[in-house]
């Protein structure tokens, strides 16, 4: 039986963590809050970051109320079934560079969930993270929503992250039973959320450590590595005043996602943010 999600256990986990990985960062998770339930844990870490919550606070949850993802849209967080946190950074950068964070933590997300269930993880531009399934295709199994606040240069920056654990196929709601998995449902056996939480934020403490080293450019590549469509991909751009159909041509400098219209024959750069969704056609 798994332990349940604590913030002792957590910090067990992550003290463990380190001790296996090559890094030796230890940033994230000097403060941990714990909420059995709570609405939003990105909501609770930015009232934290505002009132000047030092960098590295991690807010976790066994249930979330109010879970959302990119553009207000629903983030399902059954109880004590998921994986719901939300750390605070405060990266010194220009405001118009807080995209590249949501890639940082997609890709380290990406490589800690692939330890953890031994296969590989991919990510769907800019923030879905996806297994591959032979017989249904590319299915969810986590998300990152990044918030900013910031004038000319970032104050603070929350990123939460969700992680579908310990679902099986019958908990996931009707409107996404399809298109989303776990990681019980990859591995074939429940996962303790501790650890599974520690190797998250130890490879976030990771690369987080290494932007602040050697920029930006080991994010884009990692992403460019491991992002899945990026190139030669059919797509649906909508959330804009219309919607338009075109054909990925790779990510920018910036993150944003190059995509040339139908019939065009110059890419349109597609930012984080800007549009609901990249559609597959």
């Amino acid at each position: 039986m798994s332990e349940p999600l604590g913030v002792e256990t957590l910090r067990e986990a992550i003290a463990l963590s380190r001790t296996r990985g090559a890094g030796s960062a230890a940033l994230i998770g000097r403060r941990i809050e714990h909420h059995r339930s709570i609405d939003s844990t990105n909501d609770r870490a930015r009232q934290l970051a505002a009132s000047g919550e030092p960098e590295g606070c991690v807010v976790v949850a066994d249930e979330q109320t109010k879970g959302r993802g990119r553009s207000l849209r629903h983030w399902h967080s059954a109880p004590d079934l998921g994986l719901y946190m939300t750390v605070i950074l405060r990266p010194d950068a220009p405001a118009e560079r807080a995209p590249i964070f949501g890639l940082l933590a997609a890709v380290a997300t990406a490589s800690a969930l692939g330890r953890v269930c031994r296969g590989e993880v991919r990510i769907k531009w800019p923030n879905d993270l996806v297994v591959a399934d032979d017989s249904r295709g590319k299915r969810k199994l986590a998300g990152i929503l990044a918030e900013a606040r910031a004038s000319d240069r970032l104050r603070d920056l929350v990123i939460g992250i969700g992680v579908n654990v310990n679902h099986t196929a019958a908990d996931f709601p009707e409107e996404i039973a399809g298109r989303a998995t776990s990681l019980r449902i990859v591995r074939g056996c429940p996962l303790d959320r501790n650890l599974v939480a520690a190797e998250i934020l130890t490879a976030l403490d990771d690369w987080y450590t290494l932007w602040r080293r050697q920029g930006e450019r080991p994010i884009l590549d990692a992403f460019r590595l491991a992002g899945i469509d990026l190139e030669g991909r059919r797509v649906r751009v909508t959330g804009g005043p219309e919607p338009w159909e075109g054909t990925t041509a790779g990510l920018a400098e910036d993150g944003a996602l190059r995509v040339t219209p139908l019939g065009g024959s110059h890419p349109v750069v597609v930012r984080y943010g800007e549009v609901l969704r990249v559609e597959e056609t």
